[in-house]
């Protein structure tokens, strides 16, 4: 079902704090100990394609989605790596499943965060795709004391990859450049339905066997030999085209972003399944035909990589209106 709004707001309002920050020095032990954290700290599920280069340069608390393959299950991004995920998909032909983080993992996670910031944003993978969002909200029910000095907001992305991503990453850029809880969860609110995410799939053989996502299964029957375009936006996959060649799919993902963006700077994240030369040859495509403020390549992330397969080619972006001028002052030096 997919959620009414794209903010599900959990707020635990401040309380008391009864002891220092790890790290404290006993000297300023007369100051309010929250007074010297930042006001914001991001937590994200690994639904998102970020690296964890970028993860630990902005500061962002992730949380895992599980992946079972066989009899053993996997921490994504902690226990397998991407492209070890994919070369398994390759190599052994088995159908993995996926299951969302359960509360206490996103507790954990908000705990963790809740050690370096006064409050909290959440941010997670499309309602109607997972119950992270449900599992999150669940966290903060069950946290009682434990969060008792921070407010935390949770946040249906309406979005999963990619798009997350760029959400989480937009979110902990404003967070470091000082806005509060209530602006940083107000651009969001913005910026989620400016999101674009299209990437075409090598084959459907995955989704077939998945049986996941019936809306796109469904095109199957006529879809034989075609790379399908899909675009996921609002939380909803659709079908955009059905290019014959993964040459001519890249070029309708190039031409459809240049149509949507206009003369716009754009901010940019192609996601690439064990495709990256591919994605290499994207990017070159993409920089030609747009002003790409910021342009960066992921790996697709394994949660919705089990049900799409290796092989999968796409782009996240979104126009600049409210790009962070941290971004602007690096890339113009």
């Amino acid at each position: 079902m997919v959620e009414s709004a794209s903010c599900l707001s959990l707020e635990i309002c401040a309380r008391s704090v009864d002891c220092l920050p790890v790290g404290s020095d006993s000297r300023h032990q007369d100051q309010d100990p929250v007074e010297n954290l930042p006001d914001v700290a991001i937590v994200v599920d690994s639904a998102c394609c970020l690296s964890p280069e970028l993860v630990r340069r902005w500061n962002i608390t992730q949380v895992p989605h599980h992946l079972v393959i066989g009899d053993r299950s996997y921490r994504d991004g902690v226990d397998i790596s991407p492209s070890d995920f994919y070369k398994i998909l390759r190599e052994d032909g088995v159908v993995p499943t996926t299951t969302a983080p359960q509360p206490q993992e996103f507790l954990d996670g908000l705990l963790a965060a809740s050690e370096f910031a006064r409050n909290i944003l959440c941010i997670t993978v499309a309602s109607n795709f997972s119950v992270a969002n449900r599992s999150a909200q669940a966290a903060v029910e069950m946290a009682g004391d434990g969060l008792a000095h921070c407010r935390v907001k949770i946040v249906d992305s309406q979005a999963a990859a990619g798009a997350l991503g760029l959400i989480a990453l937009a979110a902990a850029r404003w967070a470091h450049e000082g806005c509060d809880l209530d602006q940083v969860s107000g651009r969001v609110d913005r910026l989620i339905p400016r999101l674009n995410m299209l990437a075409f799939l090598e084959s459907f053989d995955y989704l077939n066997r998945s049986g996941r996502v019936s809306k796109i299964k469904a095109w199957t029957g006529s879809l034989l030999g075609v790379r399908p375009l899909t675009e996921l936006q609002g939380g909803q996959a659709r079908l955009l085209e059905r290019p014959r060649s993964r040459r001519r799919a890249m070029d309708r993902l190039v031409a459809i972003t240049q149509r949507r963006v206009g003369g716009a700077p754009v901010v940019v994240n192609i996601m690439e399944a064990d495709a990256a030369e591919d994605a290499l040859m994207l990017e070159g495509l993409i920089r030609d035909a747009v002003d790409c403020r910021e342009l960066f390549i992921s790996q697709f992330t394994p949660v919705m990589g089990a049900h799409t397969g290796p092989g999968l080619l796409g782009v996240a972006f979104y126009t600049d209106e409210d790009y962070s001028s941290d971004m602007e002052t690096n890339h113009g030096s």
